[in-house]
Order: C-alpha cells, then structure tokens, then sequence
C-alpha cells in the first residue's frame, strides 16, 4: 500500500509529460513540465518511503531528461539536464551504482559541451571530477584541470584550484610519443563508409594497420560561416590513392573530407548540419574507427531542429486502424520495421557442427522463414515492414548490421545465431541483450560472435559505456524474455529434451549502436549432434521462427495497446 501511495506522484508525471498544449501555449509547455518535475524532486527529501524507492528517483531523473531533450528551446532545457546528472550522481551514491555514476558522468559532459557558456557549465565539470576520483585520483586531476583551465570565471574555480593542490602527487607526467611509422613507410587510410538516416549518421574509417588516433569536436563559427565539426586524426597513416567516398544523400552531414595535413598524418572531418551528441571509438581486426553521429528527426530537406517541434504532439480522435491507441502513437510506442538479421555469412561461416552444417545456412533460413510470417500476419499488431540485413551468402560486417537497421527506420531488431560449444553435450536455447556481464560462458558466446571483430574486455567496456545510456536495456530485456520463453514453448511441446538456458546479457558488437529494442537469439547448438539433426529439419526451422515471431508479437501487442494503469 506504502508503495503505491509513492508511485502516485510518478503517475502523474507521466499523464502531465503527455497532456497535449494548444500551439500558443508549447513554448510554456517545458517549464510547466519542470516546475511539476522539480516539485516532485524536492518532494523525495521529505518522504521517508520515495527516498528509498530508486525506480521513483529514476523515473524523476529520466523526465528532467526528456524535459531537455523534448523541449529544447525552453528556458528550463538546461536546468533540466544539469539536475538529470545531479539526480544519477545522487542515485549512484545513495544505491551504490557505478552504472548511475556512469550516466551521471555521461549528462554532465553533455551539459559542459553543449551549454558552455551557461553558469551551471563549471558545476557540471566538477561533478565528473568528484566522481571520477572516486575510482582514479589521476584521471581526476584532469577533470579538475579543465574546471580551472575552461572556466576561469567560474565559481567552482577556486574548489578545483585546491583539489588539484590536494591531488597534485597523482598529477600525470607529459608522455612523449614517438613516430609510429613503420621501416615500409606509413599506413594506409584504405576506406570510408557511411550510413545515414534522417537522425543518424555513422561513419567507418578503414586503416590498415592498428594506428593511435584522437578525435575533437568544434563548435559552429559563426564568423567563417563554418557549421560544427567532428575530427579525427590519425598518426602515421597516408591516404590510399584509390580512397573515394560516397557522396552523403540523407543524413545529419554536409560532407565527409579527408586529407594528409602533416607529413604523417591523416585528418577526416565530418561537417555536421545539426546534431545532439556524437561517439567516437575503435574496432579491431581489421582496425576500423566509427564515427557516430546522433541527431533528432527533422523536416526533409532541412535537419535544423525548429523551436517547439518536438513539443508538438498530434492526438487523433478515436484509434487508428490497427488500434494503436492515441497514447502509443504520442509517446511513439509502435513497432512497425522490424529488421531481421541472419548471423555471419560469406567467408565468414560461423559454428560449424559435427556434420559440416554451417551456422550461416541456417541463421538464413530461419531469418527468411520469420520473415515471411511477420509479413504474413504482422499486419494484425502493428507491423507494416519486415527486412533482412542479408537475404544471401554475403558477409556483412558486425558494425554495419545495427547500420543497416538505422538506414531502414527499424523499431525492433532480431540477430539470428546458432550456439556451440566444445563440449558435444551442451545443448539449449538462449537470448541475449547487450550489457556488460562477469559470466565467464556469456563472455565466451560474445567471444565467438564477436569473432570477426576482435577487441580486448576492456576496448569493448569503454565502447558499451559510450552506448548503454542509449540502448534500450528494460525494453530489449522484456522482449528477449519473451521471445525466449515463447521459443521453449514451441519447441518443448514437440521435442525431447528441450533446455531453458534463459536471458542473459553480453557484449555483443553486432547490437551495438541499435538504440532500439535488439536481441541476439542462440537458438540451439549445432555442435550437439541431436540439436544438429533438427536444425537440418525445415520443420524445426519453422518452429524456431515460429517461437521468435510469437515472442515479438506479444511484445508489439503490449506495446501498441500501451496504456497509464
């Protein structure tokens, strides 16, 4: 009873972030919505019972967030995503989170780096400081350097002052770094790919060699009539002479250049037309850098986002055909795209089983036999499209699969994938999402999947942090478990044995960059000789399929019918 007397509150937050404005009131729209957010927030200090409830402090943090990021011309735009990291700040202290800590870092770099010049931006920095210093009292003498050296006016100027004094010992030593130019001369820039919708872009730089790069943003100037634009550059490299990109069509840039600017060094310079956050990383094996660009959905033509376009919601009366309810389609909760991906492919063949089947063969198959029953029957809940990454033998790369499902407007994303293992008699039916896990047999499944692009523990956990804060964990996670339970159902019913090995988590590449629900489904082992012989079966294809298409229907069901108990 305690806890539902706390959640009234949260309910209510909910109803006021959906309640639509007549247009002449939208630009009043975020203030309403942050005084009401910000009252909730003072709210918890009081409440003996709220305070310890983290699933209020996050919902309260999350609509600060959506404050700023739907309503971006507001006055309180700002306030809203400072009081957001605050909030994971305090949550990552009162529940001992390094996970809130890490989004909390996240919301206080994008404050700094898109309000600058806003009086909170030095509070900001020092709030990564504080909490970096928790675990690298060496990475936060940096942190607190650029409170004093990026803020010298500020208020926070003189606290920074005195901790890098406090932490002077931990201050880092200069490090000189030689020409990594090899006797045969310098590496190649070998290839630029890109992808784009209307509010992502992502860019992939092909190097021949391992090289050390660094990236940088700048910010428009107004002056020379130059918009923002994101850098890399990439030492001891040369630009292949054949090197030639597309030209960009769609997408949130005006242009890609590159060229040699030192003597040993490559420069690629994405010119941005408008933008809300960017990533940068590396994969190996081959060396790739990628270049994400995040923006948010724009008129054609035009990727400036306008003053109150966000904050303009259209409610219909009555429901749409397909009984998708007012609700749902102002919150955007409505699965139409679905992109099915077939794993491996090409040269690249995946687990091969006892008898020479091949993982690629019949990830294919069951990719194409999904999608001719969502396109059969997805009509009825909501599903208008259905894609395939591959429809062939083709090798695809990991990183351009979530590419594809971006260029294609997906809402769910589904990779297909046989389990192995070198014990013969491991057998069962598993699903993952993309988190980071200490289980050992999780990590040796990303392992393999991930085998066509290597990359040590700890590259792969600097790259999901850049990503989890955009992943969508609860959502991927309800619809793995049904996708998985729907699967042991299928198959259960007309097969002996049948093991649940259930949902788990693990880095997987091929998820990575989605920000839609996705999954990875291991759908049996065809190392284990009788789970072999049914995946050569076309009825147990068809179970298989059947058992992931029921699963994403209940999801999409719940989803399209999603309403405020």
């Amino acid at each position: 009873m305690m806890r539902m007397t706390a959640t009234i509150p949260v309910i209510t937050l909910f109803f006021l972030l959906l309640t639509p404005f007549a247009p002449s009131h939208a630009e009043d729209r975020g203030e309403k919505l942050y005084t009401e957010t910000f009252t909730l927030y003072k709210s918890l200090a009081v409440d003996r019972y709220k305070v310890q409830d983290k699933e209020i402090w996050q919902t309260i943090s999350r609509a600060f967030y959506s404050i700023y990021k739907n309503h971006p011309s507001s006055s309180k735009a700002p306030n809203s995503l400072f009081l957001s990291g605050k909030m994971y700040e305090e949550m990552g202290e009162r529940f001992g989170s390094r996970d809130d800590f890490d989004t909390s870092i996240e919301y206080s770099r994008l404050f700094v780096r898109i309000y600058a010049d806003n009086s909170l931006a030095d509070d900001a920095q020092l709030r990564v400081a504080r909490i970096v210093e928790r675990h690298s009292k060496r990475d936060a003498y940096t942190e607190y350097e650029k409170v004093v050296s990026d803020f010298p006016n500020g208020d926070m100027n003189k606290i920074a002052g005195h901790k890098l004094q406090d932490l002077s010992p931990f201050k880092p030593s200069k490090k000189t770094v030689s020409k990594p130019v090899s006797k045969s001369g310098l590496v190649k820039v070998s290839r630029i790919r890109h992808w784009s919708t209307d509010n992502f872009t992502r860019v992939v730089i092909h190097v021949d060699k391992e090289m050390p790069f660094t990236s940088r943003f700048l910010k428009a100037d107004p002056k020379t009539g130059k918009p923002p634009r994101l850098f890399v550059d990439i030492k001891g490299t040369r630009v292949d002479k054949n090197l030639d990109v597309e030209p960009i069509k769609n997408g949130l840039l005006e242009e890609i250049k590159f060229a040699r600017n030192t003597h040993n060094q490559v420069r690629v310079v994405l010119y941005i037309k408008s933008f809300e956050d960017y990533k940068v990383f590396a994969l190996r094996d081959p060396f790739r850098i990628v270049m994400d660009i995040h923006g948010s959905e724009t008129g054609k033509g035009n990727y400036y986002a306008k003053e109150n376009d966000r904050g303009n919601y259209k409610f219909e009366n009555g429901l749409p055909e397909d009984n998708v309810s007012s609700l749902s389609e102002a919150l955007g909760l409505k699965i139409r795209t679905v992109v099915i991906d077939a794993g491996h492919g090409g040269h690249d063949p995946g687990a091969i089983g006892n008898t020479g089947l091949k993982e690629k063969d019949v990830t294919l198959k069951i990719a194409k036999t999904l999608k001719a029953k969502l396109e059969k029957d997805g009509k009825k809940f909501g599903i208008t499209k259905v894609h395939l990454t591959r429809s062939s033998d083709k090798f695809i790369p990991l990183e351009e699969r979530t590419g594809i499902a971006k260029k294609l407007g997906a809402d769910l994303f589904i990779s297909i994938h046989c389990n192995a293992a070198r014990n013969r008699n491991a057998y069962g039916t598993e699903t993952y999402i993309l988190s980071f896990t200490n289980d050992q047999r999780s990590l040796a499944v990303a392992a393999r999947e991930n085998a066509t692009t290597s990359i040590s523990r700890s590259d792969m956990d600097n790259v999901l942090k850049k990503y989890l804060l955009s992943a969508k964990i609860n959502e991927s996670e309800r619809l793995a478990s049904y996708v998985q339970s729907s699967l042991i159902n299928n198959l259960s019913g007309k097969y002996k044995p049948v093991k649940d090995k259930g949902v788990k988590k693990a880095p997987f590449i091929v998820l990575l960059g989605a920000d839609i629900p996705s999954i990875l489904v291991e759908t049996s082992f065809i190392t284990n000789p009788t789970e072999e012989k049914r995946l050569k079966s076309n009825d147990y294809i068809n179970e298989l399929a059947d058992g992931i298409f029921t699963g994403i229907k209940r999801y999409s069901t719940e989803v399209q019918t999603a309403s405020i108990q």
